[in-house]
């Protein structure tokens, strides 16, 4: 009896971590506090992870709810695609989404390349490392978001000006497969105004403090995926430290936050007490409560 009840509960949490969570995806507000001079707040929608995939159609029915929302921004931290065949659909999925001040993006890994099993198995196929892993097309995908009006930003930045007040906007491109350069998207920057870095990962934390930096936005790490109650993320999926795999940080003035994001890879697809989720953010500029969450609306789901 004990054994029967045992397997019925694997069995149980098996399908919910499978079919369950993955899909029961959740909206978070968030009011942050930075410092800087005095405008009102910045309203910003961040994306990340969607991992879209020819099998991945709920994704896009999901971001559809997101479409009305008052927003001044939107921010994407990469891995918007899985491979090649999720292009069109990530395409058809942001082509409703509208923020007046601009659509910013950063590229991640699985835009760059993916994994397949069987040239793990048998080295077979376009394979450009040991891992197995295989080139996605992704200039077609670059050329799809620019022909939708989303910035994609390269080691680069962007400035915007809402309200007569400059706003920077600092895009690097992805650390895990060796696009990034932090020195070139910084290079010649001087700070007149609130700057916001995107970035993939946050591995790289320490790389981005000290530059002026108010806020930086990230994904990567689908929040662990597998969260253990009490103890956390079995696996963080990056280099940063283990309390920056997911929510709010504060390191040297600048505030960091790592999205859980709203996909998964096929390859890595089970989730469990991480559910997947998009952020809203309010910024507040020019109070003395440097880079704290104040009040932070529950999730509404």
């Amino acid at each position: 009896m004990l054994m029967e009840t045992a397997a019925a509960a694997v069995a149980g949490l098996t399908a919910y971590s499978w079919l369950i969570e993955p899909r029961w995806c959740r909206i978070r507000r968030h009011t942050i506090h930075l410092p800087g001079c005095p405008m009102r707040p910045l309203r910003i929608l961040h994306l990340s992870d969607f991992h879209f995939y020819r099998g991945s159609q709920y994704r896009k029915r999901f971001l559809a709810r997101l479409a009305g929302e008052p927003v001044d921004l939107i921010f994407i931290t990469g891995d918007l695609i899985d491979n090649d065949g999720g292009i069109d659909l990530c395409l058809e999925a942001l082509r409703p989404l509208r923020a007046p001040h601009g659509i910013y993006a950063t590229l991640g890994n699985h835009d760059y390349m993916h994994v397949k099993w069987r040239n793990l198995i048998h080295r077979t196929g376009a394979v450009i490392d040991e891992k197995g892993r295989t080139p996605n097309d992704v200039d077609r995908l670059v050329r799809g978001l620019r022909d939708l009006g989303i910035v994609v930003l390269r080691n680069q930045r962007a400035e915007v000006t809402i309200e007569g007040v400059p706003v920077t906007i600092a895009g690097v491109d992805d650390p895990y497969t060796r696009h990034d350069d932090i020195e070139a998207t910084f290079q010649g920057f001087v700070k007149q105004g609130p700057c916001l870095a995107l970035i993939h990962s946050p591995c790289k934390y320490d790389k981005l403090t000290g530059r002026g930096v108010d806020m930086v936005f990230s994904g990567h790490t689908h929040g662990g995926q597998v969260c253990v109650p009490f103890f956390g993320p079995l696996i963080t999926r990056t280099h940063a430290p283990r309390k920056m795999a997911y929510g709010l940080n504060r390191l040297n003035g600048t505030v960091y936050y790592t999205t859980r994001g709203l996909g998964s890879s096929p390859l890595t697809y089970p989730r469990f007490n991480c559910r997947p989720e998009v952020n809203f953010f309010e910024l507040h500029f020019g109070n003395s409560r440097h880079g704290g969450e104040d009040g932070a609306i529950a999730p509404r789901d």
